[in-house]
């Protein structure tokens, strides 16, 4: 960098009528140099590098593409494409059945306390005394007695209806 500076500030004083002329003189330490500056482009330059044969083939081979390169790296481009938009279309049903699931679940809730709160009205209205008093008065039922139940054998706790004699 130094030198470059040096030639700037030498450059100036060297040119003669608005032209500056191929050499130039400068002072370094006690010694006045003349420069050629074509030979300092020149060495300033980097070297050019010799590339071997083999080199230059290897690298024309990779810069053209085999035809079936291309055709095989196009259809799995191809196929890698179909994948992900069928993943895609998996995922939306997916979600849109969960979302139809979340609905039908907070309809199920809706209709469960509306069942419960009609139970609760309908148990709350009915008087089950004066049931048993009309049962026994006006229509004349009576408790079981002793030998009218029949217990049946592999029942669970559910209750039986009886269509036929048992016998």
């Amino acid at each position: 960098m130094a030198y470059q500076e040096r030639n700037a500030s030498y450059q100036r004083r060297n040119t003669t009528s608005g032209r500056s002329s191929r050499y130039y003189t400068y002072a370094d330490g006690n010694t006045i140099r003349k420069v050629d500056y074509d030979v300092v482009r020149e060495l300033e330059k980097e070297p050019v590098r010799r590339v071997s044969r083999e080199t230059v083939r290897n690298r024309e081979k990779a810069a053209h593409m085999n035809v079936g390169a291309v055709l095989f790296y196009s259809a799995f481009m191809a196929v890698v494409a179909a994948t992900l938009f069928f993943y895609i279309q998996l995922q939306s049903a997916n979600t849109a059945a969960v979302e139809r699931i979340s609905a039908m679940e907070t309809q199920l809730n809706e209709m469960r306390l509306d069942n419960e709160e009609e139970y609760s009205r309908i148990m709350g209205s009915v008087d089950m005394e004066q049931i048993k008093k009309r049962a026994i008065e006006d229509l004349g039922m009576q408790y079981a007695q002793e030998g009218q139940v029949v217990e049946v054998q592999g029942a669970t706790n559910d209750y039986v209806r009886q269509y036929m004699d048992m016998p």
